[in-house]
């Protein structure tokens, strides 16, 4: 589960009945469908050069959900399509008999067990990462910041806000997972879902999204923009956390504009976990909208990446994914946010990357 800085979104197949407990309720499917036309694979620029086998990776981490979770009916280009959890454990069973670094075998997997529609909606595609940061399992002088854990009493209505917590409300309950440092990078994590603490006592934290305050979303680098500091357009990450950093007063009121505050817990892991409830793979993971893209749908994405330490230039950035997460502000058809994983690399393209494109989504041919 995880936000935008600005806007995001992601959606690209119709899913009924297969939604997840943030998207709500299969009465409250969108009713909406996204036009789709087929296409063959040999018909999809870079196919042939794509490294499928770590897209199979991902896949199959996704098998365990598919074959134990109910039925999925898909929209497609001729009608609705249901997928059993037995058609599903075909294709995993298909799946784990190829080896990983078998490029060509994993390509020719994906090929006999699904079929190529393209969305024909324009894409839009953004990416997020995992983010470290420094802390301790104790307070001190230089770790201030809590990192908080879900409270027991928080139910689904509306709970404190970012800036009662800030301010205190939670403090003396026993919730503290960790303290951090810097209240900027701790924001980051909330708004990517995810991240790991560098212990000062050893070792690393891994801590993963485990619910919310209820409150409204609001994205800083809008805020920002109202307020003149600088263009929407040029309200990246790093220019936002540029300015916050550098303006901490301000900088806290305008992060207290977004009321949402996100509780953690220690997810034990090195590896983020995504709504789908299965661990991310960097650059194979997309976050989408499962009120219209089933989890463990492999999409294919042709759009642009950043290039790292060339602000304003971009490269072709065209690959096999799996949708594995989702996002409050990940909405709509056609949009994808691509999981990049952690480091220096990540955050740069992550922070900086807004493209448009195309998707082109890989439906079950079985059954």
């Amino acid at each position: 589960m995880r936000w935008s800085f600005l806007s995001g979104g992601a959606a690209l197949l119709v899913a009924a009945g297969l939604l997840s407990a943030c998207a709500g309720s299969a009465g409250n499917a969108v009713e909406s469908k996204a036009r789709m036309a087929p296409i063959s694979f040999n018909e999809i620029p870079g196919w042939a050069d794509d490294r499928q086998g770590e897209a199979l990776v991902a896949y199959k981490r996704s098998c365990p959900k598919l074959i134990t979770g109910p039925e999925t009916r898909i929209v497609t280009d001729g009608g609705e399509k249901t997928v059993t959890t037995a058609e599903w454990k075909a294709i995993c069973d298909a799946a784990n008999g190829v080896k990983d670094t078998d490029t060509r075998a994993a390509r020719r997997f994906f090929e006999d067990n699904f079929r190529p529609l393209v969305v024909q909606s324009p894409g839009n595609f953004t990416g997020y990462f995992e983010p470290e940061l420094r802390g301790s399992r104790a307070p001190s002088r230089l770790y201030t910041v809590p990192v908080y854990r879900r409270p027991p009493d928080l139910g689904d209505g509306p709970y404190y806000t970012r800036a009662e917590i800030e301010q205190g409300a939670l403090k003396g309950k026993g919730l503290e997972i960790a303290w951090v440092q810097d209240p900027v990078a701790l924001f980051e994590v909330q708004v990517q879902g995810s991240g790991r603490i560098h212990l000062a006592e050893g070792g690393m934290l891994s801590i993963g999204f485990d619910g919310s305050n209820n409150r409204p979303y609001t994205a800083i680098g809008g805020v920002l923009a109202d307020m003149g500091v600088m263009q929407r357009e040029d309200a990246n990450w790093p220019a936002i956390r540029n300015w916050l950093k550098r303006n901490p007063g301000k900088g806290r009121d305008v992060m207290r504009k977004n009321e949402r505050y996100i509780f953690f817990k220690d997810t034990r892991s090195t590896a983020a976990a995504g709504s789908q409830g299965v661990p991310l793979t960097a650059q194979r993971s997309l976050a989408v909208d499962p009120r219209f893209t089933p989890y463990g749908t492999p999409i294919w994405i042709a759009t642009q990446r950043p290039v790292i330490g060339k602000p304003g230039q971009v490269e072709v950035y065209r690959r096999l994914l799996i949708a594995q997460d989702s996002g409050a502000a990940i909405k709509g058809p056609a949009r994808g946010d691509v999981f990049f994983g952690g480091g220096a690399n990540a955050s740069e393209w992550a922070g900086r990357m807004v493209g448009s494109g195309q998707a082109i989504v890989l439906v079950p041919n079985r059954g």
